[in-house]
């Protein structure tokens, strides 16, 4: 029987899942931040625009004004997600034992806790991201599951193994 080439064992606690959340909300999608920045530029130039001139002190207090308000509005609504999962967490997947076993060409996810197995060829994948403290697999453009670095014994070694095998699928964020 084939062996394993890596086997790891990770969890996901509570605070993992919110940081995931801002993870994917503001580093993976490059674009929000600037999108905010556009939307509260462009509507602080209609209330500072008066009669064919612009009050520039009213343009820059409502784009700073406006722009801090859509960036509360989007840490609302990570918040509001993050609460909605746990109050809704009935399977016990915070805290439980992943375990990730990496194969030359897939990996086979075991949750014994859940009663759960898994199996995905590399080429499966949509993408594979590396932030500063996970490696976040996406399934799909919206599903996810990740690897605290923290539980690698070896970073340096999983990542080249994960370039080798993710390819142009892999990005650091």
């Amino acid at each position: 029987m084939e062996e394993p080439k890596i086997v790891i064992n990770t969890t996901m606690s509570k605070e993992d899942y919110r940081k995931f959340l801002y993870i994917a909300t503001f580093k993976r999608r490059k674009l929000t931040i600037p999108l905010l920045a556009l939307i509260s530029l462009l509507a602080s130039l209609m209330i500072s625009f008066e009669s064919a001139n612009i009050n520039l002190a009213k343009f820059i207090i409502s784009w700073i004004a406006l722009f801090t308000l859509a960036v509360a509005v989007v840490v609302f609504k990570v918040e509001r997600r993050n609460v909605q999962r746990i109050k809704t967490d009935k399977t016990g997947a915070f805290d439980s034992i992943n375990t990730l076993k990496f194969y030359e060409d897939r990996i086979v996810f075991e949750n014994e806790e859940l009663k759960s197995t898994g199996e995905l060829k590399y080429s499966q994948f949509y993408a594979l991201l590396e932030s500063k403290d996970y490696f976040i697999f996406y399934l799909t453009v919206n599903q996810a599951s990740f690897v605290r670095k923290k539980d690698l014994d070896n970073i340096s070694v999983f990542k080249e193994f994960l370039v080798e095998k993710f390819g142009e699928k892999f990005k650091r964020i």
